[in-house]
């Protein structure tokens, strides 16, 4: 009732989320949703639409969730508010691995686009998923195909990517190359 689901929403909660069924309501789901609801300052509608379109959030432990918002506010020179809105936009940014995912994919985007600090943090904000997308099997690709096929240079390439971060989430064989062959 705190996050004022209907039956179908926690229905379809437990069904592709079954280990919620084991998690304590005192000891994990009460400590994560205040966590999540204080954190990020979302409403009681807010914070169930999160949790419906991401489960898994509610067994993830507020701890390693700060550790996720604290690397990002450093690492992108951000601010409380600036946080708070990358995650909420993006909440995946808060079970991502630092080492694995967020740290090699903002690293990668920094020196393939030659951006400074300024330009990696605009483009995150602007488009938070982009630090949920593979490098290897969806931005190297596509980066390597629109500087080839388009001719673009790099400089031209990174300020059509700043303009327009969401590009890198577009599909290479169902938008670009159909556009371009």
């Amino acid at each position: 009732t705190r996050l004022e689901l209907d039956a179908g929403q926690l229905k379809r909660m437990v069904v592709t989320h079954p280990s919620l069924l084991n998690l304590g309501v005192e000891e994990t789901l009460a400590p994560t949703l205040d966590w999540l609801q204080t954190r990020l300052e979302l409403d009681t509608a807010q914070l169930g639409r999160m949790v419906v379109k991401l489960p898994a959030l509610v067994g993830k432990r507020p701890e390693s969730m700060e550790e996720n918002c604290d690397w990002l506010r450093r690492r992108l020179g951000l601010d409380a508010t600036q946080t708070r809105r990358l995650v909420a936009g993006f909440p995946p940014l808060l079970y991502l691995s630092v080492d694995e995912n967020l740290k090699p994919t903002l690293d990668w985007l920094q020196k393939r686009l030659d951006l400074d600090d300024g330009g990696l943090r605009k483009m995150v904000l602007t488009h938070p998923p982009l630090l949920g997308l593979s490098v290897e099997a969806n931005m190297a690709p596509k980066l390597a195909y629109l500087e080839q096929e388009l001719n673009m240079t790099r400089a031209a390439l990174r300020d059509h990517v700043l303009r327009i971060p969401a590009i890198l989430a577009y599909s290479l064989d169902k938008r670009y190359r159909p556009r371009v062959e």
